[in-house]
């Protein structure tokens, strides 16, 4: 029998294809039934706000069109950002500027998307995950047009004299 693994802050305690097959059943769950092993791994990390079947069924209706990365990327990010994991697959470095975010790509490329919930379960589980990583509910609509406000006109003195109105002659 393997030694029980030790989670540790800053690495994966899982690899995202070296250890796929380390629990089969949740590598089962991740292939075959990935939105519910989404489900499961939301709820872990976002808390009640939302239930299983309500995260899973985002991610099927993403996926369905390949954008799963827009549902499984926010939550991939909260398990890196809580145990200071390195992005992996090396993918590209989030600080830089531009709209590829790794977490989104990781859950968008075909099949690493299946590894990705594999590897992320393996590691609630390893950790102990009792209580949310990132309790903030996902707001799914889009982001809100901000409100250009007009500048504050001057207030009119009252000594100034009244503007005349412009008359036209006609000859």
């Amino acid at each position: 029998m393997a030694a029980p693994r030790v989670a540790k802050d800053g690495a994966w305690t899982f690899d995202i294809f070296a250890d796929l097959f380390a629990d089969p059943a949740v590598c089962l769950i991740s292939y075959c039934l990935p939105c519910v092993q989404y489900g499961m791994n939301a709820e872990r990390v976002h808390g009640p706000a939302e239930s299983c079947p309500s995260h899973g069924l985002k991610y099927c209706l993403y996926g369905c069109v390949c954008l799963c990365g827009l549902v499984g990327g926010p939550t991939r990010k909260a398990v890196r950002h809580a145990y200071k994991l390195p992005i992996q697959p090396p993918l590209g470095d989030e600080t830089a500027t531009g709209i590829v975010n790794p977490d989104c790509l990781t859950h968008t490329i075909p099949c690493t998307g299946c590894f990705a919930l594999c590897q992320e379960s393996n590691e609630l589980r390893t950790r102990n995950v009792t209580t949310p990583l990132d309790p903030r509910p996902f707001d799914w609509a889009p982001v809100p047009p901000t409100a250009t406000v007009a500048p504050v006109q001057a207030e009119m003195k009252k000594d100034a004299p009244p503007a005349t109105p412009m008359t036209t002659t006609t000859a």
